[in-house]
């Protein structure tokens, strides 16, 4: 009875976790009509010794799931859930060409829709060793087919975007519960904002989540490994960090990327979350700026009289959003499509090695991205007859020449995008410089593939870090970010299935080729 009250008193205080509403409710409750009869016998017979007791048996078979479970006790290693789309394919193709050897063969392939499940296998894995892997079967609909799915893993791959419009969360939490750690590829700032909700949980449980497992890895990774190297080498806290993107090869814009794009589009409009959007810390990492006399700069709420700290200038969304010069560098940049998402990421991971390991890249680190113009661009540096420049994407060209692509009939519709074979020429370079309290200055580059591949590169080895270099790994658990959870360990990987990577240095434009795509599997 304390133990319902409880759960009751969560609820109308609006402090149940996702998976909590769903599960823990009168309807769940009354779908098992032995705990609801035992309920009333013992409401009816108050304290008697046997109506307690079957009470008690029907309490712990609700709680641990077993009255309705399917779940047969086996366990894999990874199952990847919601992966009948483009990136799907991707992360299956990533699979057998990289991932998959005999050491791993408990690696699971699961997908939210069974029908679509299975025609992924048997597309991708016939006459393979793998064309009988366990396609298995879940909703958002069945909580406790949620449930089954994450006891049977040891790491969730969460595929099924846009995430912000689906109740992925109750998969997150769903994770935490049972203990199984979490991974997916959102670039989704709405998305981020509600799994965070769950840090506490994570923590408490020892459970990973590490949402925006893709291509914004490569930055927030190089930043730590600049941010280590300084205080490795000339024992310093990071000031300061930027990224440039570069890229080349064959455009294209798979069609979940347009709906992910289109969802973002909607929560810019307006709602509740369009601060959280415009915050340059909505992800966490927000250090105000102080003296002797306390905070030097505050905002002011209209109307209220409300006083906030402000973020620096320096930190502000609108110092990415301009064509300029890096005078230290000799770098003419411009605005990148992802440097509004890949700056809060990794702010978040100052926040955590502050707040994890009381070990921050520095109290008054800023971090910022941008494309790096590409030559042939040169003369699109001013604008031209009032034209508004669109950021740069990663191939090296504007968002408007990919949407105009896109309207050529070269775009794709929902789960379709570019072949792996038409990737063979396509890059994406990270080229970092880091600068130390007192000056001294590090840089690092990486190299990738297409950045559709490379999220499926990203997810599926962070997956495995997560899974097998569990004791090597800095921080037990949390909603975390890539370079927070998987460290150095996660780089590691990355370059030993061929991602170019320079501590030291920036790649020379002669070496700034796509590392070589698999072809034997």
């Amino acid at each position: 009875a304390e133990r319902l009250q409880q759960i009751q008193e969560a609820e109308n205080g609006g402090k149940q976790t996702p998976l909590q509403k769903k599960y823990f409710s009168a309807d769940m409750m009354s779908r098992y009509e032995a705990m609801a009869e035992s309920i009333t016998k013992a409401e009816a017979q108050g304290e008697e010794v046997g109506a307690m007791k079957d009470l008690e048996e029907h309490w712990d078979r609700f709680m641990d799931f077993s009255w309705a479970s399917q779940w047969d006790g086996k366990k894999f290693d990874v199952i990847f859930y919601g992966a009948s789309g483009y990136q799907g394919h991707l992360m299956m193709q990533y699979l057998k060409r990289y991932a998959l050897s005999p050491e791993r063969q408990h690696i699971c392939a699961c997908w939210a829709l069974c029908d679509k499940g299975s025609k992924m296998r048997d597309r991708e894995f016939q006459n393979t060793p793998w064309e009988d892997t366990p396609v298995l079967s879940a909703s958002y609909d069945d909580v406790v087919s949620i449930i089954d799915l994450v006891k049977s893993a040891h790491v969730i791959v969460n595929v099924a975007g846009p995430y912000m419009l689906a109740e992925g969360e109750v998969l997150v939490d769903a994770c935490i519960w049972c203990k199984a750690h979490y991974v997916d590829v959102s670039m989704e700032v709405p998305w981020n904002l509600r799994v965070k909700e769950l840090h506490r949980y994570a923590m408490d449980a020892e459970v990973m989540v590490v949402p925006s497992c893709c291509s914004s890895a490569y930055p927030d990774l190089g930043v730590f490994m600049l941010a280590k190297k300084l205080k490795d080498t000339v024992g310093q806290a990071t000031r300061s960090a930027v990224c440039y993107c570069e890229g080349g090869g064959q455009p294209g814009v798979s069609g979940g990327m347009l709906k992910t794009r289109a969802a973002m589009s909607n929560a810019a409009r307006g709602g509740s979350e369009v601060n959280a959007l415009l915050d340059p810390f909505s992800l966490g990492g927000f250090i105000p700026q102080v003296d002797r006399n306390g905070v030097k700069e505050v905002d002011i709420q209209s109307g209220t009289g409300l006083v906030t700290p402000k973020p620096r200038c320096e930190d502000q969304d609108h110092q990415m959003n301009q064509i300029s010069q890096d005078e230290k560098l000799g770098i003419w940049r411009y605005p990148y499509a992802n440097a509004f998402f890949d700056s809060r990421l990794v702010r978040r991971s100052n926040m955590l090695q502050a707040d994890l390991a009381n070990e921050p890249y520095g109290l008054a680190f800023n971090f910022t991205e941008f494309a790096m113009l590409p030559s042939d661009k040169a003369e699109q540096i001013f604008k031209k007859d009032g034209e508004v420049l669109r950021p740069f994407g990663q191939y090296g060209i504007t968002l408007e020449e990919e949407l105009k692509m896109t309207n050529q009939g070269k775009g794709f519709r929902a789960g379709e995008g570019p072949l792996v074979e038409d990737m063979s020429n396509t890059w994406t370079g990270y080229f970092l410089h880091a600068e130390s309290v007192d000056g001294h200055q590090e840089k690092c580059s990486f190299i990738a593939s297409d950045g559709y591949f490379e999220s499926a590169r990203i997810a599926v080895e962070t997956a495995l870090t997560l899974r097998f270099d569990r004791a090597r790994l800095q921080f037990r658990g949390g909603v975390l970010t890539p370079s927070a959870a998987g460290g150095t360990c996660l780089v590691e990987r990355l370059i030993h299935t061929g991602v170019k990577f320079k501590m030291g240095g920036w790649f020379e434009a002669s070496e700034r080729a796509p590392p070589k795509v698999n072809t034997e599997f």
